[in-house]
């Protein structure tokens, strides 16, 4: 933007909205009356400047005239601002002292306007500055109003001393100094009416007026919430400009559909098909630069680029000075060197010749004189150093040529996007961008990998469409969701820190000096803050933001510290409090460079951060020194698919023989302690080093890599990585130089001699899987424990997707590691790794997938965080993901130990909060009864196309030849329950039982069908068993049919459904894999199943796929549900019959499938629609009256009906209800708990989707109560079981045999 004296800070108002305030553009309220005159706009501007104009004039005449003991605040008031203000129609009248009732604090706020509702204006001295604090201590006049329009409902203030306006807006952000400010000085002097003319449109009083009709508030809202969405479209271009600048989007992403190559541009191919850069050509072609290595160095240089954007456009290039000489410096840096001399080229599309490269060359030119102090001096630039600016950062590209076009497209592709709505060219203000916008870049560069095409002569970089952030489940976290992981636990510590400094809060932060002050900073600074999976840094960002805070306020004894003592209080906390780690290398650089952009100082080198940010897999490594005494444990030996069978069973039989070398505790601790004892000292020196100059920074990352490569660190890393390889390294005999057994691994442990190829072997793997060792990484931080607050969003990824993304041997590993956990969600083991590294009384602040409290995630998650003095003190169960991700996510913090503190649940506090993320008593986990064993199954696993067909062509293999009919069945699966009103199966299956294949064979038709389309398909399979009895269904469930063979009908119900709905089903058919079968013995236990009390235990207890669909597990849901003792209950037998025959009758009548209809029992309109006298010939009027699903089902119910049974329609769905209602009070009574009042209405059910949480149930408080007795009567009627059981022995094989049944459902 080329205001030259507006300043925007945070997200107030972006400059998009400015220049479109500029242009007048419609939308943006800049006619006349908008502005309460009837004259022209631009008329009453230019009075208003003439005006303006003069009132310097005089005030300066005045100010020069003050004397140094006067304070010159009436001169600023009278002569200057209140007549100025008046110029943009505001009545600035002198103001009361108001004192905020709870705080007790008084606001000497000067003036108010009280045609605003007293809208806050504070008026100071020309002499005073707005951002520091008075010399008797008082806050800064910008902190005082920023802390006045936080506690009153004020939404807007201005402050100003003359030479700088400022307006300031309530901050609903963790920790941003957030304003809009001109600097009226430089305005008046250098004539820039311009600039005053944005001042008047933007800033006029009727910018501000409150009224009830406008949308928002007041106008200016209106500009900041458009702002804050235009930051969100900016978020997005950002993402696609980046990839745009590497390869010319669309053509350089390969995806599945554009396989074949077309010619492009950006950097990448502009630095290979330069003719110059013939050897680049020769090396990519030879394999002697790596994809990957060339893409690292075209990030770096992109980084670098909006890093210089930035901080020239924040003016952080140059400390703020008066001197003549730096100013000079100043003027030939930016119209000789700078990267805005070639965004102003990109601008005005002045192309160069496409010959040369002179821009290129001066682009490195400019880079020198950040790498390399003795050019940057010349200059007056601090060289940077480090990091993105070292000099080997871009090691290729520095000796390559660049054509002058290529630059000048990517200097445009970053600078100007494309508004989509208007088609308008916006230049990109980055000084008002948001670092954690960067975010937007990691999410987008996950979508792809980087690869040569050398399929034609000369070769080509491409981005091929990857699937890493769908293996990774990573996913940049919105600024919604940083705000409660910050609250519930960062705050917490800092508090607890402050009060251990014995500071009193009750003193103002100006008095607190001396051996006080430095004490609580060096309290602050020693929080150690980490996120294990940081992505772009977004969280380490908001947590630095809130540490630095109140470092500053201490600093400067002010509320609202100034921009400057903030980003040197972010440089300081950066260096000693924050640490962050992710697999991915190009997240760990994007996550230095947002640290490293928010914490720059002109004058000041880079921070050395290769310490505190790493590249490493969280979760498969080593947390403590003491999982060192572990050993090699047997299950690395576990063969995998990819073993030799006999080579595991060797090693696991020598592992097991050298278990009990572990004895010799004495000499480990001996050797390895003390070399950690040595090593923790060094780092401790290592992290007092200053970095205030370039040579002091890299003196710093001399002795970190020093200190990395000393004997024994590498020695402790070769240790480490050798019990976690056992896991990894594939069991053949070439492999045999990288596999230890229990016997060698404590001889090295003892001290002995590590063999060079083992060392060299472990080494290989380590590099592979990127193992990380928590306590060697930053043995500092576990000398104390571990970390005193662990934030994140970790990745999310399903279970059953985990040995695809990341190897059979990673989920052997995690099993392992994370034990009792099975192959869950990936998130779960990230939880449990963080609690690992917590310290005591440490916290963890983390997104989940909702399913974290769920079933197996749960039992080996949050039930083993808990167990080990976990306390979960805040959690929301289920929300849904604030952007494009559709996925449903739990927040949940926990600390580590005793907490006494508030516990708040949902926004709401509470008594505790469970493991199932609510608030129920704590009574353990259910168990499976010996009542409901051998009555539930799942379905046929089929496995192979083939064997399903439709009805039509297996009514024509019977007519072809009748004995077909034998293996010929109905296939019933769970859209047929859920979306056929007839609820009959759709498809036929070809069914040989567990016949042999000569048998089978007997049926040349049907086989011949299975031997064509499903032989092919198993023999691709892993599973043994399938690929041999190919003919056969993978799982045929033999147990179901011989079970269910003498009854008529069972009761079926969906395993992955919005409802949990039973129906009855005939016997003579296969049941799909995707349907619970459970054997019907009489309605009464149709009735139960089908109640209320039921359903709410399927909801507690097992998982979902997604917050509104349960996945039904007969395990978790129906063996161990507590039926009552007795179910001779003719009124229940009754009523549920009446509620089935019901049912069926209302979906046969009006064509609704099981969900359709459940939409409507649980529709909260119905009744109302059901009682009006006529319906609305206008379709549209009647959605805007009752919303489009009821239209949707006014609809349907027009096809098959008119409006008389349209209500009957409606009735007979309220009279379901009514019997619904019916049988929830006889399953109750037949418990015994008539005492429980059940209270049916429409409830919002807090573990369901933000926007679809309303039900027919009943109320929560009887919810909670039932699911307490449920549970109690669980483990009562356990107990009576245990006590049946003959022996211990008995138990276990019982226990096991539960555990194979679950394993079959992972096997779908």
């Amino acid at each position: 933007m080329n205001n030259t004296s507006v300043n925007i800070q945070g997200n107030i108002i972006s400059s998009e909205i400015i220049e479109k305030i500029r242009s007048e553009e419609q939308g943006y309220y800049q006619r006349p009356s908008y502005f309460d005159t009837d004259h022209s706009l631009r008329e009453e501007i230019g009075n208003a400047w003439i005006n303006a104009k003069a009132l310097w004039n005089i005030f300066k005449s005045k100010k020069e005239r003050v004397k140094d003991e006067d304070s010159g605040t009436t001169e600023t008031r009278k002569s200057w601002m209140e007549p100025f203000l008046a110029e943009l129609n505001f009545t600035a009248t002198k103001a009361l002292v108001y004192q905020h009732a709870e705080s007790g604090k008084r606001f000497d706020i000067s003036h108010r306007d009280d045609e605003l509702d007293g809208f806050p204006i504070h008026l100071v001295s020309f002499k005073q500055s707005l951002d520091k604090a008075t010399v008797n201590g008082k806050s800064s006049p910008h902190a005082l109003v920023q802390e006045y329009l936080n506690k009153v409902e004020h939404t807007y203030a201005l402050v100003s001393n003359g030479i700088f306006l400022r307006l300031l807006r309530d901050s609903s952000r963790i920790v941003r100094i957030s304003y809009y400010e001109f600097n009226l000085e430089k305005m008046m002097e250098e004539d820039l009416f311009s600039d005053f003319a944005i001042l008047y449109r933007t800033l006029h009083s009727s910018r501000f007026k409150q009224k009830n009709d406008f949308p928002d508030g007041c106008i200016f809202e209106t500009y900041h919430l458009q702002s804050l969405e235009s930051g969100s479209r900016l978020r997005s271009s950002l993402s696609s400009a980046v990839i745009n600048a590497l390869v010319g989007y669309p053509n350089g992403i390969v995806s599945a559909k554009n396989q074949n190559f077309k010619k492009q541009t950006g950097l990448a191919n502009g630095f290979i098909l330069n003719p110059h850069n013939l050897e680049l050509r020769e090396q990519i072609a030879s394999g002697g630069i790596a994809a990957d290595t060339f893409y690292a160095e075209l990030l770096r240089l992109i980084y670098r680029f909006l890093f210089l954007i930035v901080t020239e456009e924040r003016d952080l290039v140059y400390p703020e000075t008066r001197d003549e000489e730096v100013l000079r410096k100043k003027q030939i840096y930016y119209r000789y060197y700078s990267i805005e001399r070639l965004r102003k080229l990109a601008g005005k599309l002045l192309y160069a010749d496409n010959s040369k490269d002179d821009l290129w060359e001066g682009m490195k030119s400019t880079f020198m004189l950040f790498e390399n102090k003795y050019y940057g001096e010349k200059l007056g630039i601090q060289a940077l150093s480090s990091g993105i600016f070292a000099t080997d950062a871009l090691r290729t590209l520095m000796t390559l040529r660049l054509d002058n076009c290529t630059l000048i497209d990517t200097i445009a592709g970053l600078c100007f996007f494309v508004n989509n709505q208007t088609g308008q060219t916006v230049r990109v203000n980055y000084s008002d961008l948001d670092v954690e916008e960067f975010g937007s870049v990691y999410e987008g560069l996950l979508e792809y990998s980087p690869a040569f095409n050398l399929t034609n002569e000369t070769p080509h970089f491409q981005l091929k469409e990857g699937k890493f952030r769908s293996d990774s489940g990573s996913h940049y976290t919105p600024e919604e969701l940083c705000k409660p992981l910050i609250q519930y636990s960062l705050e917490y510590i800092l508090e607890e820190r402050l009060l251990q400094s014995k500071i009193d809060k009750t003193i103002p932060l100006h008095r607190i000096i001396g051996q006080e002050r430095e004490t609580a900073i060096k309290a602050l600074l020693g929080i150690k803050v980490c996120d294990v999976a940081c992505g772009s840094g977004h969280l380490l960002l908001s947590a630095a933001r809130r540490i630095a805070l109140e470092v500053a306020r201490l600093y400067t004894g002010e509320e609202q510290p100034n921009p400057v003592a903030m980003r040197q209080a972010m440089r300081i906390v950066i260096k000693n409090c924050i640490y962050g780690v992710d697999k991915n290398p190009l997240a760990v650089e994007l996550c230095k460079v947002a640290l490293w952009l928010e914490a720059h100082n002109p004058g000041e080198p880079l921070n050395f951060l290769d310490h505190h940010i790493k590249c490493g897999d969280s979760i498969v490594g080593l947390g403590h020194k003491e999982e060192l005494m572990n050993g090699i444990p047997d299950e690395a030996f576990k063969a995998l698919p990819e073993d030799d069978k006999e080579i595991a069973k060797l090693y696991r039989t020598e592992n097991k023989k050298g278990a009990g070398l572990i004895q010799q505790i004495g000499l480990f601790e001996n050797k390895v302690g003390d070399s950690l004892e040595e090593l923790i000292k060094q780092f401790d020196s290592l992290n007092q080093m200053q970095e205030n100059t370039p040579e002091q920074v890299a003196e710093k990352e001399r002795q970190y890599r020093m200190l990395m490569n000393k004997p024994a660190m590498q020695r402790l890393r070769t240790l480490a990585d050798m019990q976690v390889a056992q896991f990894f390294v594939p069991k053949t005999d070439e492999n045999k130089n990288k596999l230890v057994t229990n016997k060698d691994y404590f001889e090295y442990l003892r001290g002995g001699q590590i063999p060079m190829q083992l060392a060299s072997g472990i080494i290989e793997v380590f590099t592979k899987y990127q193992f990380f060792h928590w306590f060697l990484e930053f043995p500092e931080v576990f000398t104390q424990g571990g970390f005193d607050c662990i934030i994140g969003n970790p990745p999310f990824l399903g279970g059953q997707k985990l040995s695809g993304a990341f190897g059979n041997s990673f989920l052997k590993f995690v099993k392992y590691a994370y034990k009792p956990v099975g192959a869950v969600d990936l998130v779960t083991y990230f939880f449990r790794r963080i609690f690992n590294i917590l310290r005591p009384n440490g916290f963890q602040s983390l997104v989940s997938t909702n399913t974290i409290s769920q079933g197996s995630a749960r039992e080996g998650g949050l039930d083993v965080i808990c167990s080990k003095e976990g306390v979960i003190n805040h959690a929301v169960r289920s929300m849904r993901w604030p952007g494009d991700a559709a996925v449903e996510i739990s927040l949940v913090t926990i600390h580590k130990g005793e907490w006494n503190k508030d516990i708040v649940l949902d926004k709401k506090r509470v008594e505790r909060i469970t493991p199932y993320l609510d608030d129920s008593e704590v009574l353990g986990n259910p168990y499976p009864l010996k009542q409901n064993a051998g009555k539930s199954f799942q379905g046929s696993i089929v496995l192979g196309k083939g064997f399903v067909l439709t009805p039509e062509e297996a009514e024509a293999l019977i007519a072809k030849d009748p004995r077909n009919k034998e293996v010929l069945f109905p296939y019933l699966n769970g859209e047929d329950l859920n979306n056929d009103p007839e609820q009959k199966p759709s498809r036929w299956v070809i069914n040989f039982f567990d016949w042999t294949e000569e048998k089978a064979r007997t049926y040349p038709d049907c086989f011949e069908i299975v031997e064509r389309l499903v032989k092919p398909e198993r023999m691709i399979q892993n599973d043994k068993g399938g690929k041999e009895k190919w003919w056969q269904f993978l799982r045929p469930r033999n147990e179901l049919y011989e079970t269910i063979s003498k009854v008529d009908q069972v009761m079926v119900v969906p395993l992955v459904s919005k409802y949990t709905s039973f129906d009855l089903a005939p016997t003579k058919i296969v049941y799909m894999h995707k349907l619970a079968v459970i054997l019907f013995e009489n309605f009464s236990e149709f009735g139960v199943l089908s109640s209320t009390l039921h359903n709410i235990w399927c909801w507690k207890n097992s998982s979902t796929l997604g917050a509104g669909t349960l996945n039904y597990s007969t395990t978790d849901c129906f063996e161990t549900f507590p039926f009552p003792i007795t179910l001779n209950n003719k009124e229940l037998e009754t009523v549920s019959r009446k509620y089935n025959s019901l049912r069926k009758k209302i979906m046969c009548d009006n064509r609704l499938g099981m969900t359709k209809l459940y939409n409507q029992f649980h529709n909260d309109r119905l009744l109302e629609i059901s009682n009006l006298a006529h319906f609305p010939s206008n379709g549209k009027e009647f959605e805007k009256i009752y919303g489009k699903e009821n239209l949707s089902f006014l609809k349907h119910l027009c096809k098959y009906s008119n409006n008389t049974s349209i209500k009957d329609a409606c009735r007979d769905i309220l009279e379901l209800r009514e019997l619904y209602c019916k049988i929830d009070i006889s399953v109750l009574n037949a418990y015994g708990w008539s005492d429980i009042s059940l209270k049916h209405d429409f409830y919002e059910v807090d573990y369901l989707p933000e926007k679809d949480r309303v039900r027919f149930t009943i109320h929560p408080n009887a919810r909670k109560e039932i699911l307490r007795r449920l549970l109690l009567l669980n483990h009562e009627q356990y107990s009576k079981d245990q006590e049946s059981l003959p022996s211990k022995q008995n138990r276990r094989i019982k226990l096991k045999n539960d555990q194979s049944f679950v394993d079959l459902f992972s096997d779908v």
